[in-house]
């Protein structure tokens, strides 16, 4: 049996795991990502992980590696990090593992990496056009066309996080729609508690708790919409730690999002990602089993 290791780094959460070759993850845990001199922790982290991990299974074949940032899809170098990856520019996550330890290395960007394993595992299994949005401490996108992820000339498409800028709040849309934008609202209107415990008190009926939910789903209908308009896809998937409250969130967006579409224009499915936050770890070890199709790269010219 063949073993596979990967990593997913994300703003708050470094989660990786062990995969055998029929795609089942054997081994899941997480560590906290650092928030300072990523060029260099990140790096350091990522080598402690492997330490474990073979020291927990031995051998494996390859290391699949998903990450937040703009990535290089040939060289493996971060070429863009927002502000939650302090000094995260320029680092190069592939060189840095496959000097280490000799193994094959591939690095995507996470929302890629999570929208190739919905399309393998998950709930985009019978689509050929949708789009992956993830929601944690940013916003992240990645659109699948035509069976291919289109990554753009630059390595930068989806990348919707950015859009939609305000100029009266000066912010964008990652800054009103991710997980860190609903805990500023959460305590901005006096709730204490975590994510989780904001979803649970609302649907136990919260009123207070409830209407933090429903102005933070307008933003992010804000967003769906522009994704439909541009790209019309069968499917949109909302991925990331919020996925879990499922129904409950999609039930939240859809009225708002009819609002920022002409009338009777969407066709568009909203659904919660099917592998929540292990989507990623999927995607960064796929190239390892389908190494000739182009997947998980396309758009260059």
């Amino acid at each position: 049996m063949k073993l596979y290791a990967a990593i997913d780094v994300g703003g708050t959460d470094m989660k990786y795991a062990v995969i055998n070759d029929a795609g089942e993850i054997l081994y899941h845990d997480s560590a906290p990502t650092p928030r300072a001199d990523c060029k260099q922790r990140i790096p350091e982290e990522l080598l402690k992980i492997m330490r474990v991990l073979l020291e927990k299974y031995g051998a494996v074949q390859g290391i699949g590696i998903s990450t937040a940032g703009v990535v290089d899809s040939q060289t493996g170098e971060i070429i863009y990090a927002g502000g939650t990856m302090p000094g995260y520019l320029g680092t190069n996550l592939k060189t840095c593992m496959e000097q280490a330890y000799g193994l094959p290395t591939r690095v995507a960007n996470d929302v890629n990496a999570a929208a190739i394993g919905e399309k393998w595992k998950g709930a985009a299994r019978s689509y050929d056009h949708f789009f992956c949005l993830t929601i944690g401490t940013g916003i992240g996108g990645a659109l699948h066309c035509g069976g291919k992820l289109v990554t753009g000339q630059h390595d930068r498409a989806g990348e919707i996080g950015h859009s939609l800028f305000d100029k009266g709040t000066r912010t964008t849309y990652e800054q009103r729609a991710s997980m860190t934008a609903l805990l500023t609202r959460a305590r901005e209107s006096g709730f204490p508690g975590t994510p989780r415990e904001l979803f649970d008190e609302a649907r136990m009926g919260s009123g207070l708790c409830n209407e933090i939910i429903e102005g933070w789903a307008e933003e992010i209908a804000r967003g769906l919409a522009e994704i439909i308009l541009i790209t019309d896809p069968g499917l949109i998937i909302i991925g990331g730690g919020v996925s879990e409250q499922k129904e409950f969130l999609t039930g939240r967006i859809r009225p708002h999002l009819n609002a920022y579409l002409p009338g009777n224009f969407s066709k568009t499915e909203i659904r919660t990602a099917l592998l929540g936050n292990k989507a990623a770890l999927l995607g960064a070890v796929y190239p390892f089993f389908e190494p000739d199709r182009e997947c998980e790269e396309s758009g260059r010219e």
